[in-house]
């Protein structure tokens, strides 16, 4: 089924902002043999008949096989998405790719750091976290006070185990700043005993997750950071989504690196390839 395109119904759409809303459809269809329940951080892609298919992370799913994504609105194809209704079609391939690895019983402190879309792969994480009592760091980071999205699911993990920061680039809304220096003013404040036994997990702009993993490298946490390039087959054939020098593939060996294959890649933070296959500086 991964790879098989399976034709569902938009059930439910929200707008989280003005340029992101979520899509729910239901991916059993009465079809449960070949179902398989998707995991925190994998993805889907996503066929707009006539238009294109794209890649999007999975931002919600249930034991009834209901799935979200969350959409921004930046191209041609997520504009066509946009315009779709309740009881419109759409084409899915998936679940796709690797998942974040949940922590051991022993972890301390978890971080969760998203930049824009990106939190929408850490959302379902951040409730398998929670359901396993975690105690959670999470901060959402974005541009402006208008292009932050799930307040009100975080909202039901704000409690005395865990916390939720905002940060915005202009000030508009929670602290002012980039998530990067917001969290290493954070973790300076836990002794090393606490950071010893913590992870971090991260999702959002390349550049902003590098300067994650290199303040994860100097307190020695361990990191798992979900990665995005062009994807255009799902399966790791067209090669795209390489990254140097080890050549793993983002859509197969991927979306999501942990410290160990991160501190070997050269390409991270630094460059991913144009849909011909080019290498190019990171935006």
């Amino acid at each position: 089924m991964k790879n098989t395109i399976r034709t569902v119904k938009i059930k439910n759409i929200n707008k989280e902002c003005y340029n992101i809303k979520t899509f729910t459809f239901n991916m059993k269809n009465g079809e449960l043999e070949d179902y398989i329940s998707p995991k925190p951080g994998q993805f889907a892609l996503i066929w707009v008949p006539g238009i294109d298919e794209v890649p999007m992370s999975i931002s919600g799913y249930d034991n009834d096989g209901n799935w979200s994504i969350t959409v921004k609105n930046v191209g041609e194809c997520t504009n066509a998405i946009f315009q779709l209704k309740i009881g419109d079609y759409i084409g899915v391939r998936g679940p796709l790719g690797n998942y974040f690895e949940l922590p051991n019983n022993d972890s301390k402190i978890i971080f969760l750091i998203g930049g824009g879309i990106g939190i929408a792969s850490l959302k379902c994480l951040a409730s398998e976290l929670h359901k396993k009592k975690f105690k959670l760091i999470i901060i959402e980071s974005v541009k402006i006070k208008n292009e932050i999205i799930f307040i009100n699911d975080f909202q039901a993990f704000n409690n005395e185990n865990s916390e939720i920061f905002y940060t915005t680039d202009d000030g508009s809304y929670g602290m002012k700043g980039f998530a990067s220096n917001f969290f290493e003013k954070l973790i300076r404040g836990y002794s090393q005993e606490n950071l010893s036994d913590s992870m971090a997990y991260t999702c959002g702009p390349e550049k902003m997750m590098y300067k994650i993993f290199r303040i994860c490298e100097t307190y020695n946490i361990q990191l798992q950071a979900s990665l995005e390039r062009i994807m255009r087959c799902g399966c790791g054939l067209c090669g795209l989504c390489a990254i140097d020098p080890l050549g793993l593939l983002v859509c197969k060996d991927g979306p999501i690196f942990n410290s160990e294959y991160l501190r070997k890649m050269e390409d991270f933070g630094k460059f991913k390839r144009d849909i011909t296959g080019k290498k190019i500086p990171l935006d």
